[in-house]
């Protein structure tokens, strides 16, 4: 009894065994021959499922990509979307070889090539079915979460990853004793002042440098006005009055020094330190030095050893922070969301581009009227401004553009105002109310408590709009005054658009555009600390205001 039921067991295992291993490979083999057809309807159904779901996925990773908390998407759906798409190449390129076959052997079939083509066939359909199996993904994306955000404290900053990465190098060529003079390039705009004033707030906060100095360069200063700047950081003066004594007093000083570090902020041209009075670091005396330009070759002419490029913000972050400003959230419907996402392409990833751009449109309430500022954007391409590069003409169009969002034309008249001033300038809010009430910018007052209230209510507009920034300044008179200033790429537009004839308010800013043409001009400006002659038989009839600093009349 018991031998028959291991007979009958073994019978049933040799016998399964040999299904598998003889009848099904056989069958299959078989199948590729006879069944050829069979299996192209079964390549072309899977192929009608794939698109299917990969039409599904991509509008997916559409909506995702709209939505503020789900702006990264995951890395595998990529991988997903990418099997996708050469799996449906590949389906082509088999149907391509079943065409030209028919055509080669129309009336007796190559067998040997049916064969191979079928079981190509039949793997393609098992990976294609594995595709759509797999296209039932959990999460698209997630929040897009800008890094490094415990390294940065101020509110001015975006800790994007190039800033972030920018500031973990500079961070660590600081601490490289062999360094001692660090480069930071990147486009007007895109956060290098912010950056290294937040490394400079760091390393004094933690010990790190004694004394830390700041100077604006900018692209026409002289020597004798950064020594002014530097001397007013150490609280001295200068007993010499020649550009060399002085440097010479400068370096003795910034030689006795322990951990100094200066920050030369928007320099467009090599300068010779010595000139200046700047020792280099050397056995712990002397000075690091952190130069930011917008041109390369400025780090590499000051010859840095380090030199740390700081790019746009990416598309991810770029979206985010404009969504951010112009208040877009969870709650605006989808087609305002598309429209707005094209405009915030346009600002090419650059901050001071979309902060001012997102802050003017963030009254925009319909799809229409996002559609015309893009349209609007769009058109503004072909005016031609200066000699900048296409990038930055990008970001004078959008901070233009963010101008003539203003509302009130006596908003318009205090930006103007602002531009009246020197580049990184801190402005003093009472000047302004006292050149408005002038000018008489809000009509006839009596009383100059009336015009105050206006330009208040205007500069906060302006601050609003992300167009003028507050300055934390120490009030030289005293008295508790407000103090505000013009990022240099916001104030480049505003003489840029009050240069054009058709300006509601001509500005010239600098003596050889007045020697140009002033017939038209409305405000003169020359307050920068260069000695300066006036130019005599000027044709003024338009001007009202004219402010002068070390100028001969």
């Amino acid at each position: 009894m018991a031998g028959e039921f291991f007979s009958g067991a073994a019978s049933n295992a040799i016998g399964t065994l040999m299904v598998d291993y003889l009848v099904k490979p056989i069958e299959r083999r078989l199948r590729y021959l006879f069944r050829f057809h069979k299996l192209i309807d079964d390549l072309h159904q899977q192929q009608n499922n794939l698109n299917r779901e990969q039409t599904r996925v991509e509008e997916d990773v559409k909506e995702a990509k709209l939505q503020i908390q789900t702006q990264v998407i995951e890395d595998y759906i990529g991988e997903w979307l990418t099997n996708v798409e050469n799996a449906l190449k590949d389906v082509q390129n088999l149907d391509s070889r079943v065409e030209e076959n028919k055509r080669c052997f129309s009336l007796c079939p190559n067998w040997c090539w049916r064969y191979q083509l079928g079981k190509e066939i039949e793997k393609k359909i098992v990976y294609i079915s594995k595709l759509v199996e797999d296209s039932h993904f959990k999460r698209i994306g997630h929040r897009a979460e800008l890094p490094g955000l415990e390294f940065f404290t101020s509110k001015d900053i975006l800790a994007s990853k190039s800033s972030t990465n920018a500031f973990n190098k500079i961070r660590e060529a600081l601490e490289d004793d062999k360094v001692n003079m660090i480069g930071v390039w990147g486009m007007g705009g895109v956060g290098k002042t912010t950056l290294v004033k937040e490394v400079g707030k760091k390393t004094k906060e933690s010990g790190c440098f004694r004394k830390v100095i700041e100077v604006v360069v900018s692209q026409n200063s002289i020597i004798e006005n950064i020594q002014d700047k530097i001397a007013d950081f150490l609280d001295s003066q200068f007993e010499k009055k020649t550009k060399e004594g002085r440097a010479g007093e400068l370096w003795l000083q910034l030689e006795k020094e322990e951990k100094v570090l200066i920050i030369l902020d928007d320099m467009w041209n090599e300068v010779h330190l010595k000139e200046i009075g700047i020792p280099l670091n050397e056995n712990g005396k002397g000075c690091k030095i952190i130069l930011t330009t917008r041109r390369k070759t400025v780090c590499e002419s000051m010859e840095c050893q380090v030199i740390i490029p700081m790019d746009v913000l990416e598309s991810d972050e770029a979206w985010a922070l404009f969504r951010m400003k112009a208040k877009l959230n969870e709650r605006v419907p989808r087609d305002i969301l598309q429209e707005a996402q094209k405009v915030a392409k346009e600002c090419k990833g650059l901050p001071v581009a979309i902060v001012t751009l997102a802050a003017a449109l963030k009254s925009t309430k319909t799809s229409k009227g996002w559609e015309v500022a893009g349209k609007k954007l769009e058109r503004s391409k072909l005016v031609e401004i200066g000699n900048i590069g296409e990038e930055e003409k990008n970001a004078y169009l959008c901070i233009k553009m963010s101008y003539e969002y203003l509302k009130k034309e006596t908003n318009k008249k205090c930006f103007f105002l602002c531009g009246l001033y020197p580049e990184d300038h801190s402005i003093k809010v009472e000047d302004l109310v006292r050149y408005a009430w002038g000018l008489e910018l809000f009509g006839k007052a009596d009383l100059i408590g009336e015009v105050r209230i206006q330009v208040l209510e205007a500069i906060d507009y302006l601050k609003d709009s992300c167009l003028l920034l507050e300055d934390e300044v120490e009030d030289e008179d005293g008295d508790g005054g407000r103090y505000v200033k013009l990022h240099d790429i916001v104030r480049d537009v505003t003489l840029w658009i009050a240069s054009e004839e058709k300006s509601d308010f001509m500005i010239k800013s600098r003596l050889e555009l007045l020697n140009k043409s002033s017939e038209s001009c409305e405000g003169i400006s020359l307050l920068d600390s260069e000695e300066k002659n006036f130019p005599d038989r000027l044709i003024l009839s338009k001007l009202e205001i004219l402010l002068l600093k070390n100028c001969n009349v």
